[in-house]
């Protein structure tokens, strides 16, 4: 579809920055968070469904886990050769391709008659190439601080994403909707997001730029990077059903580790590799990736402990605020007011100083969170402030990371950098929802199965512990990097 003027043609030569922001620019930022901003809601919103369809379905506890396990793992195994292809032969047509496999998962998740089939269209939803396509087409449709901009607004889509999502899901509960209702207001969704970026979203140089190579996608070095993500996430998810020292979940951990050796010594030799290594381990890049390691880990704990805390009810347990699962939902507005409000401001921070500073800010806001969850979380308002607090540093890292990844990309291959972070995000997630079930379940008996309040005190402390990883991870930035307009990209 070539509705769009900004779009190239065949004899158009690459330019960058194309899109002045006040209209054309700020409309396509708006339209990539809304993208953003459905997808969030639409996973997160039949989390609290999950129950509902196990029974209906006659799924097995390990069978749910790996409907949700599905999604993660399609993720890992198609983020890399997506990006790659889009690199390569267009970032708009890929995110299109994407999207509407997003929208199929869902359509198939929701007329699911058993498990096989509810974990292929789980898998489809989880295709996550959306984030790293729109990087690729940022980089050059936008100038250095126009991007910057549309990432923020991306960020604050959403964290909107988070309140719709967790708010929707417990709307339906109390309307009695089933798990059904939810699939397919996700791909109602999705149908919307990809009629927004159709009409609204523009293309990238990618076309053009690579108008006369030969193009070539290194399935192997994709192969390896997507198997060995996959192999991590399993054995790190799979750990509280397995084990932790289970034969199936070390030699699934240790396996994706060594996967990643051998990719690692791959790219090192490839001619076309897909992100450039000695780019991948300085201190200008692997800091942005590494700080997605604890917001994976914090994420998945904040979520589970404020919703699991929430909604228990004082006279079983002794503890918990009996919350329904739409009022617990609405915890997490607080998280949707940081993100619109840093969201915008950010970007003109970055514009005035280097992102090291706000970076290590951000982290240091995100252990003061957890901190103050650990203390506060036994009364409703010092949790809403948690969640706020959390909020101004999500988002704060979030954008700046982005940015500086969207930065330091090489040209044209912006959106294979930007697979990397979506990879470790996934590991992150997976790491933080094996620490949580660890943690939550620490004395759980079928006798007893509620948690202990003393649970949700360690669990808090594993957020503390991802809070000190993301600290040392900002502080190593290079005092070198910077995102204003003068950077040459």
């Amino acid at each position: 579809m070539k509705s769009n003027p900004e779009l190239l043609t065949a004899s158009d030569s690459p330019t960058r920055g194309t899109l002045d922001w006040k209209y054309k620019g700020m409309l396509m930022g708006i339209t990539f968070s809304g993208l953003m901003m459905l997808n969030e809601v639409g996973a997160l919103m039949a989390i609290p469904l999950y129950t509902s369809m196990s029974v209906e379905l006659g799924l097995t506890p390990t069978q749910v886990s790996w409907a949700l396990l599905s999604t993660l793992l399609m993720g890992a195994v198609s983020i890399a050769f997506l990006s790659k292809a889009g690199d390569l032969f267009g970032h708009r047509k890929l995110l299109l391709v994407s999207v509407s496999m997003i929208f199929i998962g869902y359509v198939i998740s929701a007329l699911a008659v058993n498990f096989e089939t509810l974990v292929i269209g789980r898998a489809l939803v989880g295709i996550t190439a959306g984030q790293a396509l729109i990087i690729g087409i940022m980089n050059d449709r936008l100038t250095a601080l126009s991007r910057q901009k549309a990432i923020g607004v991306i960020a604050g889509g959403q964290a909107i994403g988070v309140t719709l999502g967790f708010g929707l899901g417990g709307l339906m509960i109390e309307l009695g909707a089933t798990w059904r209702h939810s699939f397919w207001i996700g791909a109602a969704l999705t149908l919307i997001s990809l009629l927004g970026v159709a009409v609204w979203g523009s293309d990238s140089d990618a076309v053009v730029r690579n108008r006369s190579i030969k193009k070539h996608i290194d399935i192997v070095s994709v192969g390896i990077l997507g198997l060995s993500l996959t192999a991590i996430c399993v054995g790190i998810s799979q750990s509280t059903v397995w084990g932790l020292t289970s034969l199936s979940t070390l030699a699934f951990f240790f396996g994706g580790l060594l996967g990643l050796g051998v990719w690692f010594s791959w790219e090192r030799r490839s001619k076309n590799p897909l992100v450039d290594i000695s780019l991948l381990v300085s201190r200008r890049l692997l800091p942005a990736y590494a700080v997605f390691i604890a917001m994976g880990v914090g994420g998945m704990i904040t979520f589970n402990l404020i919703l699991g805390y929430a909604q228990t009810p004082f006279p079983v347990a002794g503890y918990g605020f009996g919350l329904s699962p739409l009022v617990a939902g609405f915890l997490f507005i607080p998280m949707t007011v940081a993100g619109i409000v840093v969201g915008r401001g950010i970007p003109r921070m970055l514009g005035r100083v280097r992102p090291r500073i706000p970076f290590v800010g951000g982290a240091v806001l995100l252990l003061v969170a957890f901190a103050w969850q650990y203390f506060m979380h036994e009364h409703l308002w010092g949790v809403l402030v948690g969640v706020l607090l959390y909020g101004v540093a999500y988002t704060m890292l979030l954008t700046i990371a982005i940015s500086v990844i969207a930065a330091e990309a090489p040209e044209g291959k912006g959106a294979g950098t930007a697979a990397i972070y979506i990879g470790i995000a996934l590991t992150g997630a997976s790491v933080g929802a094996a620490l949580f079930g660890a943690v939550i379940g620490m004395g759980v008996t079928p006798a007893n199965p509620i948690p202990a309040a003393g649970n949700y005190d360690a669990g808090w402390l594993v957020g503390v512990g991802a809070a000190v990883v993301a600290i040392i991870a900002t502080a190593s930035l290079s005092r070198d990097v910077e995102l204003t307009e003068a950077v040459s990209h």
